[in-house]
């Protein structure tokens, strides 16, 4: 049985109850009566983003409930791009010496307070928030202090060469950091890299090794056995198409390589590696070329 009461920083499904001048007033909808219910206000300006002339008493909806800054009733909302506990990419609009303010599509901006600041906030810029709900202050604020939230050990959660979704959220000297599956943090290394990566970027990756600590490697391609081996294939296949000779040497621009084969020049070399010992490619200066029909 679900509780009756809202649920702060969440989606709720809920059921409209009353309306007022400045809107409706909605519950969490549970068919099991209660005593114990919360009321939030649907504000006037939402009903226009719901698409739904016909909302009014006994309507059910999936809206986000916060706290209001002007009453003392929570307030919902249908259009929110994070959750508590969840990661979004928020752009910074401005700063103050006690904290920075993010856009996230409410009246009032997210709050993210100087001492939850993982370095100093640039207006303009997008940053990866978590939110968090202070339940002592009844405020929902943000934190770019993402580490404490992210499990480190892959061991026993990953496999080599398993797909996963990362959003990078910051830059070191060894490269970038990644949440992983929005659970984990991993590492894709500078040498890895066949592209420009920003903060706040989602992209596809790859678990490249499992250290003996637990930390996860990752790679933005596969850089198996296996997958090296595919790779070696479109290398034969482009030979044969160009008369069994490429100017896109070991030695070529990694932009020139990427353009072509969508991977790094790292895993490039590792396959003209493979071919070269297995026999089956000449590597001069100025080009590569078939020894072996294929």
């Amino acid at each position: 049985m679900s509780s009756p009461m809202l649920e702060i920083g969440k989606f709720n499904d809920v059921i409209v109850v009353d309306s007022s001048p400045v809107g409706l007033l909605v519950e969490k909808y549970n068919d099991t009566p209660s005593e114990e219910r919360e009321t939030a206000l649907l504000p006037s300006t939402e009903l226009n983003q719901l698409k739904n002339e016909s909302l009014g008493v006994g309507s059910r909806f999936n809206g986000f409930v916060y706290y209001s800054e002007t009453t003392d009733l929570l307030v919902s909302t249908s259009n929110i791009p994070i959750q508590i506990d969840e990661f979004a990419i928020l752009t910074a609009t401005g700063s103050i010496d006690s904290g920075a303010f993010f856009d996230w599509k409410l009246p009032r901006d997210l709050f993210v307070p100087q001492g939850m600041q993982h370095r100093p906030i640039d207006a303009g810029l997008n940053y990866v928030v978590r939110l968090i709900h202070d339940e002592e202050r009844q405020k929902l604020i943000g934190t770019t202090k993402l580490h404490r939230y992210l499990n480190e050990d892959g061991e026993g959660q990953f496999s080599l060469g398993e797909p996963v979704d990362l959003i990078i959220y910051d830059k070191t000297d060894l490269g970038y950091k990644a949440i992983v599956n929005n659970t984990h943090q991993g590492l894709l290394f500078h040498s890895d890299m066949f592209k420009k990566l920003a903060i706040g970027e989602r992209t596809k990756g790859f678990i490249k090794q499992i250290r003996e600590d637990g930390k996860i490697n990752l790679s933005l391609q596969l850089t198996s056995k296996k997958g090296i081996m595919s790779l070696s294939d479109q290398i034969l296949e482009d030979l044969v198409a160009h008369g069994g000779i490429s100017s896109l040497t070991d030695k070529s621009p990694s932009e020139e390589i990427h353009a072509r084969f969508d991977v790094s020049k790292n895993a490039y070399k590792k396959a003209l590696g493979t071919l070269y010992k297995a026999k089956k490619i000449k590597i001069e200066k100025s080009h590569i070329s078939l020894i072996t029909k294929i």
